[in-house]
């Protein structure tokens, strides 16, 4: 009777609900009342080939934009604050009950076209954070590099769950490609020590991790775990250097943090091939990964201009 009367203090004290950008509801585990969808995300091309609607809809399975609602039910999770520190106790309870208090979010269609590091107004449990803009964009730059003969596999250094790595694949066996690979380099155990003279956002070692078993589920799920994607597990200043990658024409560094940022760049930007393309997904929010970048392209006389993707990410295409 405790938990049960902490349940109905909680739902009906004058103040204890927050408002519609936050709410907080009880429900029952099994319950599957949705509002119904109103929104769809548009993707870019266009899809009219049997390929571009495969990878349209990988994007929309991989962002979870194609089972988003007008609100999203979230975990609530301990670090959140004292009420939901309350919340999570009263769950270790309620699940004996079949119950679960969860976090009704407010959900658009835009809220898919970009990115975040959190994504609170997101479905969980998605392969990647990122948004459909960044997805249609490598697909534009791989089909490039393949309609224009330009040599090299494909890199990202930083892949989370691998989603990002898993669409390159899924490009590659859209477009029929069989004679490159798909690099997913990461440690796979988180961010390496951070130093707080060179990182100024709030990160702590081991933020970020997801094990590589982890990361080969998510690409055996999508039928796309095979010789064409190779794992390079470690951090960067540890496997770079020696990674048996001899060409890219796709670069793409999502590494969070200033040093890990100028590793990918000092280890692998020689490999890129004119033509290729340089991608940074935190070149815009985060200034420390901008510095790292700048610091390069002026160490090594890079002048090709640099190009906005969405609110976060950048590029350029390798000139020589």
């Amino acid at each position: 009777m405790v938990f049960e009367q902490a349940i109905a203090d909680l739902a009906w004290a004058p103040g204890s609900i927050p408002g519609p950008n936050r709410s907080t509801y009880f429900k029952m585990a099994s319950e599957n009342e949705v509002t119904p969808l109103v929104f769809s995300v548009q993707t870019e091309p266009s899809p009219g080939t049997p390929a571009e609607l495969y990878l349209d809809l990988m994007k929309k399975v991989l962002t979870r934009a194609l089972i988003a609602k007008r609100h999203e039910r979230h975990t609530v999770l301990p670090h959140d604050g004292p009420r939901s520190r309350l919340l999570h106790a009263l769950n270790r309870q309620a699940v004996r009950f079949g119950l679960e208090v969860v976090r009704l979010t407010p959900s658009c269609a835009e809220d898919y076209l970009e990115g975040g590091h959190e994504a609170k107004n997101r479905v969980e449990g998605a392969e990647t954070m990122l948004g459909t803009r960044q997805l249609d964009h490598i697909q534009g730059c791989i089909a490039d590099v393949l309609a224009k003969n330009v040599p090299g596999d494909l890199i990202e250094a930083g892949v989370w769950r691998g989603g990002m790595t898993i669409f390159m694949r899924a490009v590659l066996a859209a477009y029929g490609c069989r004679d490159r690979k798909v690099w997913v380099a990461d440690s796979f155990a988180g961010l390496p020590e951070v130093d707080p003279q060179q990182e100024h956002f709030k990160w702590q070692t081991g933020d970020m991790a997801v094990s590589l078993e982890t990361v080969k589920e998510n690409f055996a799920r999508y039928g796309l775990l095979d010789d064409q994607v190779e794992f390079l597990k470690g951090f960067f200043s540890d496997t770079l250097s020696t990674a048996p990658i001899r060409q890219l024409s796709i670069l793409r560094v999502d590494a969070d943090l200033y040093s890990s940022t100028l590793d990918a760049l000092r280890n692998l930007y020689s490999a890129l091939s004119p033509g290729g393309y340089a991608i940074f997904d935190d070149y815009q929010n985060l200034p420390d990964c901008q510095k790292a970048i700048d610091e390069f392209r002026r160490d090594h006389g890079i002048r090709e201009e640099i190009h906005r993707i969405d609110e976060r990410a950048a590029y350029w295409q390798r000139e020589t």
